[in-house]
């Protein structure tokens, strides 16, 4: 009987050890950055003592998930988050931050900007020429389902690239679902960040006049700035004011970035051996409205309090962020990422943390179920037309 006993427990297979459980490490890794790099080193201490061994019991990513971000909360600083790949907001900081964290972010989407709002996602903005926007998906529209599941933005179009997925989209506030169907691409963040600015870039006919209008989606790096420049000297040149739209993206605009629009810049007309003439600006010095709501952030809000302090564009919109740290990213052992406060900042000696700047014409998104429409590009465009500014 013992051999038969043996020989039963050699032939059967051993049981796999039990996963460890990830969470108390990763919740020990986060504390001890927000105790070394947090940029207030006095409540970077009183959060570790409040938080040491805070996911030691946590044994399911949802729990880990939420108690993270409830704590960092309480921190009361911006530039300050948890994300996973399943986040709004991972592979774009994975992005913004490639030259240092050495990653790559595609992902599988539809080319939207999405808001949460009351426990929704929103449809803030259809890129120009992307799937949603060819599926006839607009501004306001709030989206339900995604074949059937409840929606998520990353989730319901993962690993879905060129197979159709049908949305149940509300319209209208308390209506049925409408059905859209839509098919996501593979996104290269950088590569629909390009595009975005390229092609929403434009001369829009208002009421007899001319007006230019660019987006600056994500304002890191030369890139944006350049994109810029050249439509201003190219294609929106003969526009008689601009529109500049910095709602919603990602901030990391460079102090340089207001070159763009100094009024000390020279004009200088070119003259040929024929004596024909051609007069051309190296900045921008014709009326300038500045479109931002609480989506524009950190560089994106320095820019735009610049200009206001210098009497240099009209603000038109909502307060911005108010989220005027320095932030960085840490990799985790997981793959999954905490963005940290690690500088304070001030705008000519101006603290914005937690402030914002204020519009000169307060205008509400109504974004909700606003059915493709835009009350804040509506009214910029009216001050582009009537609006004087002090140059």
């Amino acid at each position: 009987m013992r051999r038969i006993l043996a020989a039963l427990l050699v032939a059967l297979p051993l049981a796999a050890p039990p996963h460890p459980n990830p969470f108390p490490a990763l919740g020990h890794e986060i504390v001890e950055h927000v105790g070394e790099s947090f940029y207030d080193p006095q409540k970077a201490s009183q959060w570790v003592a409040a938080n040491a061994g805070y996911a030691d019991a946590i044994t399911d990513p949802a729990t880990f998930h939420r108690e993270t971000r409830e704590r960092l909360a309480r921190l009361g600083a911006s530039h300050t988050q948890y994300y996973t790949p399943e986040d709004v907001g991972y592979q774009e900081l994975l992005t913004v931050f490639e030259e240092v964290l050495k990653r790559p972010a595609p992902y599988e989407g539809i080319g939207v900007d999405w808001v949460e709002r009351d426990g929704g996602w929103f449809v803030a903005r259809a890129f120009p020429g992307s799937p949603a926007e060819k599926a006839g998906l607009r501004r306001g529209d709030r989206i339900a389902t995604a074949d059937g599941a409840p929606f998520s933005p990353r989730r319901s179009f993962a690993a879905k690239a060129g197979r159709e997925v049908v949305l149940g989209v509300e319209r209208r506030r308390g209506e049925p679902l409408a059905t859209v169907r839509v098919v996501p691409r593979q996104v290269q963040p950088r590569e629909e960040w390009r595009a975005a600015q390229r092609e929403a870039t434009r001369v829009l006919p208002f009421q007899g006049h001319r007006i230019a209008y660019a987006l600056v989606w994500v304002c890191a790096g030369e890139e944006p700035r350049q994109l810029l420049a050249e439509a201003l000297e190219g294609p929106l040149a003969d526009a008689e004011a601009l529109v500049l739209d910095f709602r919603g993206g990602w901030g990391g605009c460079d102090p340089s970035f207001l070159d763009l629009f100094n009024p000390a810049a020279p004009v200088l007309t070119r003259i040929d051996r024929a004596g024909r003439r051609s007069t051309f600006s190296t900045s921008w010095q014709k009326p300038l409205v500045l479109l931002v709501d609480g989506g524009s952030r950190s560089g994106k809000e320095l820019v735009a309090r610049a200009l206001q302090r210098h009497h240099l564009a009209t603000l038109v919109g909502e307060r911005t962020a108010g989220a005027v740290l320095a932030g960085r990213p840490f990799l985790l052992a997981d793959g999954s990422l905490l963005y940290l406060a690690v500088s304070d900042i001030r705008v000519d000696g101006e603290r914005l943390e937690g402030k914002g700047v204020e519009p000169d014409v307060p205008v509400p998104a109504d974004l909700p179920y606003a059915e493709g429409c835009d009350p804040q590009l509506d009214r910029a465009l009216v001050v582009a037309t009537t609006q004087q500014l002090v140059r």
